[in-house]
């Protein structure tokens, strides 16, 4: 046991002898000052913080008032005391703190303010995604992190997600077990695909980090705990969910390992009911505790988006193993920590509701002590928006007792599209406060798959954390404008009110453009632009003039206009395609030309922009590195995360409209694909998208000189790009061309919206031109894993025939709507068959 673990185990003793003592609650608020000097450039003279009790119900809270010029904050915690200070600032227009920037303009004496007291209706605000530690922060150094612990305490979240260091420790106990380093290694990925490792998803990929690599993880924990639990802080760390070395059987030749499969990947699990599964489970936590400390919450999941192999749904036989295996998996906790609680998410409920009936999920939960399991349900905003299924919190009636926290997923993938839902984001949560099925509802947070982006959201979803009222979001938004920029023009009220009618009016888990998606998909458009989207950019540009000296301001009407240029090219990819179905080549040239300008001038602004840019992420990746073999190994992982991802069935997932990765990356890759439709030739993108994870180069460009007058400029030049210029027919959703058509047969795949579906009496395929018959075979359409519609035909499509039609036959199927519904549609025929047709909706 090192001599940092032998303090901490000590401080809770300290602590208790402290509380003697009237300097024991200055610790607190030295914290807090600590937080709020480093976020503002300096301690203000004019602020004062005292330290109070919990509300009655045992959560936090806060009370503010300025007086005589001074700003008087009281808060039960040191967090409390942070939310309390950046409540006010924020909603007075003093200043914001976020990931691209923070502002703070401090007055030498602040007005009188009446005292204003809030309580948070939660006991505890979560923060964090297992996979924001892969999408965002996975090559961090305590300079992020530090930035990162100041952001949530200013934010008011004070159980973060800590899993950081867990392979270093897990290595050390197969080591002690009798694995050498190398077996201990085929487990182990890159440091941005060990979320999906750590929860059996994968192995392997990009190889393992080296024992130095490691070791700096160590080092880099213990700060990031150390200020957690400083602030006041509880950490959730990452418990052992089952998933060992294949060479585990080496050692325990008795044990039977399950190889789990998932988008191409395998891991190894080990079956709770094994007594290794305890043995190592038990050994984890108590070598995690050596090192680190007692904890606390410890997140374990084992069944994450797989099957249940448990017997029939309602058998005895189903509970009882189920339950058999919540006591297994808590008790390889109790052993090494009594007063441990087991966290589990609960994204399995919702996205496998199939197959985790009530029955199943009370006889999981049963199996942990009251008191020693928590759920943490993870995307209430699925249940809403993209699956519009009865919310997992109630459909299990508040999870049948146990504690849990209601959670949101704002982002996937750390994707950078402006979107979310800010109505639901700012009061959805008042729904489970006030529903006779809340149960035991004790913490509230958000876990976004990826961060640094679309921060409006985070301010909302803070605030809502510490209120039971309806938030105002039209009140909201103007305070948080006239804090981040120094004031709120009515033309930013107007851009507020244009994306509250677009993508801020929207959810979706594919917040992607069309040029990001390996050529040529056929997804429906989910990001909510609209009129109203183009619009409020221009209104936004539009304030330059008043406040273009704000750097806040500059760094967003960057991203904006780029996000602009992005819609626009999008817009023209779609009439590209459909002007080159038609024989238009010229037409369809001179798209492509222009998507190409769009592009490459959005890839240009964002290289001013301080976060959006693909040198800042391979410099982080390289940084983290420990030896010149591994920088280059980590450079290439970082670029694999955001292009191929590391399957077929997840390229282009993590999409970023990043400066670097729009020039390099997404440009060429779609140049060649215009080009092989033009000229009938063959290009294989797989191949290219994986020379370019590997090359690790990053081409020049030259910043704008003045990138907010280029901003202004490209967007006033982009305004006349508009749908008209598209030749696809009213009711047309997907196309096909010799392009499609790479083999003699084809499983042709799009998506539409699930109301279109409803209304549609059939598909009607449309021959266009071409001379070289094809034939459908079959279709299927498909939503929530479930088959909607499927139908076996046998149909030609080309010169000789017309329009086909194929009735849909809606099928029964026992999950609720869906957001979308995937069509699939089965061709066969020669191999880049000149045939060129249309697909519509008939009604």
């Amino acid at each position: 046991m090192n001599i940092r673990s032998i303090i901490k185990r000590l401080l809770p003793a300290l602590a208790m002898l402290a509380t003697a003592l009237p300097a024991a609650a200055s610790a607190p608020v030295d914290e807090a000052r600590g937080v709020i000097a480093r976020a503002a450039g300096g301690w203000p003279a004019n602020v004062e913080l005292k330290l109070v009790d919990k509300a009655p119900s045992g959560c936090d809270r806060f009370a503010v008032e300025a007086r005589k010029g001074c700003l008087r904050i009281e808060g039960s915690s040191t967090v409390a005391l942070c939310r309390g200070f950046y409540d006010y600032v924020s909603s007075h227009g003093y200043g914001v703190c976020t990931w691209s920037g923070s502002r703070f303009d401090l007055p030498e004496r602040f007005p009188d303010t009446p005292r204003r007291e809030v309580t948070s209706p939660f006991e505890r605000r979560l923060y964090m995604n297992v996979c924001t530690f892969g999408y965002t922060s996975p090559f961090w150094g305590w300079d992020e992190w530090e930035r990162e612990i100041d952001w949530m305490a200013l934010h008011g979240f004070d159980m973060p997600l800590a899993p950081i260091a867990g392979e270093a420790i897990l290595a050390r106990v197969w080591r002690r077990m009798g694995l050498t380093d190398e077996e201990i290694g085929v487990l182990f990925t890159g440091p941005a695909h060990l979320p999906w490792m750590r929860m059996g998803n994968m192995s392997g990929l990009d190889g393992a980090p080296t024992p130095q690599w490691h070791e700096a993880q160590i080092a880099l924990q213990h700060r990031i705990i150390d200020r957690m639990e400083a602030l006041g802080m509880t950490p959730v760390y990452q418990g052992f969910a089952g998933f060992v070395p294949p060479a585990m059987k080496r050692i325990h030749p008795e044990t039977t390992l399950t190889e789990t499969k998932w988008s191409g990947f395998k891991n190894w699990m080990l079956s709770p009911l094994d007594p290794l599964f305890s043995e190592i489970g038990t050994a984890f936590v108590r070598a995690w505790e050596e090192e680190f400390g007692k904890g606390k919450y410890y997140l374990i999941d084992s069944f994450n988006e797989m099957d249940v192999p448990f017997g029939p749904k309602g058998s005895p036989e189903r509970a009882a193993t189920l339950r058999h295996y919540g006591e297994t998996i808590y008790r390889s906790l109790a052993e090494a920590n009594p007063d441990a609680v087991w966290v589990m998410q609960g994204w399995m409920f919702g996205y496998q509701r199939n197959s985790w009936d009530p029955e199943s999920v009370r006889a999981l939960l049963e199996g942990a002590p009251d008191g020693r399991m928590m759920i943490l349900d993870l995307a209430v905003d699925f249940n809403n928006f993209i699956w519009r299924s009865e919310k997992s919190w109630n459909h299990l009636q508040g999870f049948f007792g146990r504690e849990w926290i209601y959670s949101t997923v704002p982002n996937f993938g750390g994707r950078t599209a402006l979107i979310g839902n800010l109505e639901f984001y700012a009061n959805g949560h008042l729904e489970a406060l006030s529903s006779p099925n809340r149960g035991r509802l004790t913490g509230y947070g958000t876990s976004p798959e990826g961060v640094e982006s679309n921060e409006i959201v985070y301010e909302i979803i803070a605030a809502a954390g510490w209120s039971d009222d309806r938030i105002d979001l039209k009140k909201f938004l103007h305070d948080y404008s006239a804090a981040r920029y120094g004031g709120c023009p009515e033309g930013i009220d107007r851009f507020w009110s244009g994306m509250l009618q677009s993508s801020y009016n929207e959810c979706t888990n594919n917040a992607r453009y069309r040029w990001q998606l390996r050529p040529y998909s056929h997804r429906m458009p989910t990001m909510g632009i609209n009129e109203n989207y183009y619009t409020a950019i221009e209104q936004f540009l539009a304030c330059a003039g008043e406040l273009g000296g704000n750097e806040l301001y500059r760094t967003d009407a960057i991203q904006y206009a780029a996000l602009y240029l992005a819609s626009k090219a999008d817009m023209l990819l779609e009439a590209a395609n459909w002007a080159d179905l038609y024989g238009a080549r010229e037409e369809a040239y001179d798209c492509a030309m222009r998507i190409e300008e769009l592009l490459l001038d959005a890839d240009r602004l964002l290289a001013s922009h301080p976060l959006l840019r693909l040198d800042r992420w391979s410099g982080m990746a390289r940084k983290a590195g420990c030896t010149e073999e591994e920088k280059e190994r980590f450079v290439g992982e970082s670029r694999r995360l955001i292009s191929v991802w590391g399957g077929p069935s997840l390229s282009d997932y993590s999409a970023r409209v990043w400066s670097g990765v729009i020039r390099d990356y997404y440009v060429p890759r779609l140049n060649k694909y215009l080009e092989a439709k033009t000229d009938g030739t063959v290009f294989d993108f797989r191949t290219w998208d994986e020379q370019w994870h590997a090359s690790h180069m990053v081409s020049r460009v030259e910043p704008f000189a003045d990138p907010l007058a280029a901003a202004c400029r490209l967007v006033g030049e982009a305004r006349g790009i508009t749908p008209a210029q598209n030749r696809r027919p009213a009711d047309a959703v997907a196309f096909w061309s010799p392009f499609e058509l790479t083999k003699p047969s084809v499983n042709l795949s799009f998506t539409i919206g699930w109301d279109q579906f409803e209304k549609a009496r059939a598909l009607r395929i449309v021959p266009i031109r071409g001379h070289e018959p094809v034939k459908v075979t079959a279709i299927r359409c498909s939503a929530n894993r479930y088959d909607r519609a499927r139908e076996e035909v046998s149909l030609e499509v080309g010169p000789a025939g017309g329009v086909v039609e194929i009735p849909l036959h809606k099928l029964q199927a026992p999950d609720p709507l869906s957001k979308e519904v995937t069509v699939y549609i089965r061709i066969e025929g020669k191999a880049a068959a000149d045939n060129y047709a249309a697909v519509e909706l008939a009604y």
